[in-house]
């Protein structure tokens, strides 16, 4: 098994399964079934034979008793698709563990989780813009393509996530469970994209991939701060004080990010890169009613 992920945790996560609100229930005109895999049908009423039915679903109890021919009729959930949305800009190398390799192990969890339910999974690497990306399939071959992907991912550049949104609303037409995640240090430019997914109909889930250090920093003393995004630079001398305005701010930041998401009724999962996996999954997904 690809070192993102071990065996023993995904045997762990096998009887997991998403919580979809948006399944799509469509009637079946006739007694055939979708030839779609992963969409579980349910029996709903019977109707006359007529020429051209499938001999299976004939109630031969019904012929019997009351000298009708009649097929059973179905309702089917159509199944969604999930989308992996994974930032992979410059801020994202940051941490102590990196917040792209946890994203990335994250990602192929959520993966596994979806494959392993029949659910179709895609993957969307983004900056400023889509990166090449894995378009939804069903089947365990799709788990080795996502992770083939995600092996080597490495975090550069800027990212927009109001850009990349319109990009991907733009690519994509069927609306799906849409998993963002990200470390969201992007100011306000989030709002303009999100609203255009929950408009269109995508259920998302919003996990913020945060260091420890970003929540709480704790360097002090002479230092030299750089945006990897944008290579400017910064000296100056940090006491208390300064961390007191900093925590201040990233406080806003996120309680900020959290009101917006509330509007839109959209969950958002904190997720520290010293957080174990499986806490996250088990504990903080379910929670939120994303899994169960």
């Amino acid at each position: 098994m690809d070192p993102l992920i071990d065996e023993g945790f995904l045997r762990r996560l096998s009887r997991l399964r998403f919580i979809t609100k948006g399944r799509r229930a469509s009637s079946l005109s006739g007694a055939h079934p979708s030839p779609r895999a992963g969409v579980s049908l349910e029996f709903a009423d019977y109707r006359e034979y007529t020429p051209g039915d499938d001999f299976r679903y004939i109630d031969w109890n019904i012929v019997g008793r009351l000298d009708r021919v009649l097929v059973k009729t179905f309702v089917h959930e159509v199944d969604l698709p999930i989308y992996l949305l994974v930032d992979l800009s410059a801020s994202m190398h940051l941490g102590s563990v990196p917040k792209v390799r946890y994203a990335a192990r994250l990602a192929a969890a959520l993966a596994y989780l979806g494959l392993r339910n029949l659910d179709r999974v895609g993957l969307y690497p983004f900056t400023d813009h889509l990166l090449p990306s894995v378009s939804p399939r069903h089947g365990m071959q799709q788990m080795s393509r996502i992770l083939r992907a995600l092996r080597d991912v490495s975090a550069s550049g800027t990212t927009s996530l109001d850009l990349v949104l319109r990009e991907f609303s733009h690519r994509t037409h069927e609306t799906g469970l849409l998993f963002l995640i990200s470390d969201f240090l992007v100011g306000g430019q989030y709002q303009e994209g999100v609203a255009r997914l929950a408009y269109r109909g995508d259920e998302i889930v919003a996990i913020q991939i945060v260091d420890r250090e970003e929540i709480n920093p704790t360097v002090t003393g002479g230092v030299r701060l750089v945006d990897v995004e944008t290579g400017r630079r910064l000296d100056l001398i940090v006491g208390e004080r300064t961390l007191a305005q900093y925590r201040g701010r990233f406080d806003s930041h996120l309680k900020t990010l959290q009101r917006y998401l509330s509007s839109q009724r959209i969950p958002h999962i904190l997720a520290p890169t010293d957080l174990a996996l499986e806490e996250l999954i088990h504990v903080r997904l379910r929670a939120q009613g994303i899994v169960q």
